[in-house]
């Protein structure tokens, strides 16, 4: 049986994905969840605490898979260093297999992701990108070995859209299946990985501006 902490963290996920993060007050939350307003100031203080908690506890586990899978690319890797593709899999890998195969509530945590990207506010900013900068601090490194000729801004630029590429994929389904009238399906999260992972490690081979 839930505990009144995680009923405020589950009602506030589910408001948050579906209306917004400004959109949805103290107020609605505890009234959708069943508790009194004191109880959500006792757990977490804040809107902003209960915004914050809502993602330490689903990226926490979310980036340690991340890191878990380059670490163990890194152990098998004959030269050291794992492969661009393999780096490229341990990063999109784990959210990707969240958000397409995981119950109601990944799939959900994973629209709340998309907002989080899109919606204006400090939320961001200023709470959600702090838990990336572990993951940021292995990974950079680990992808920019792999194009050193690149120049910083060409990287970051590609960086930024592999990210875009991944968000973008898991709540795209409709509009995929549209399209290739039924050919592509991302219900399957390996068979998306393995496209994605060989559309990205093209992208950042691309010659820049000065070259690779």
């Amino acid at each position: 049986m839930r505990n009144t902490k995680e009923k405020i963290l589950d009602t506030a996920e589910k408001l948050f994905a579906k209306q917004g993060f400004s959109a949805t007050s103290i107020r609605q939350i505890t009234k959708v969840a069943g508790v009194n307003l004191a109880a959500l100031h006792y757990h977490f203080g804040s809107k902003d605490h209960v915004v914050l908690e809502i993602f330490v506890r689903r990226l926490n586990p979310l980036n340690k898979a991340r890191l878990d899978r380059l670490e163990e690319y890194e152990q098998n890797s004959n030269r050291g260093d794992p492969s661009l593709t393999q780096v490229i899999e341990a990063f999109i890998g784990p959210p990707l297999r969240l958000g397409l195969r995981s119950g109601r509530g990944e799939r959900q945590f994973m629209q709340l992701m998309g907002r989080a990207f899109t919606e204006p506010g400090h939320y961001w900013e200023e709470l959600i990108m702090p838990q990336f900068k572990e993951l940021a601090a292995v990974f950079l490194p680990a992808f920019r070995v792999h194009v050193p000729k690149l120049s910083e801004e060409d990287f970051f630029w590609r960086v930024i859209f592999m990210i875009g590429t991944m968000a973008h994929t898991m709540s795209a389904a409709p509009r995929l299946n549209f399209l290739s009238q039924g050919k592509c399906d991302v219900s399957d999260p390996e068979e998306t990985i393995k496209k994605m992972v060989t559309f990205l490690a093209g992208g950042f081979h691309a010659r820049g501006d000065e070259g690779v």
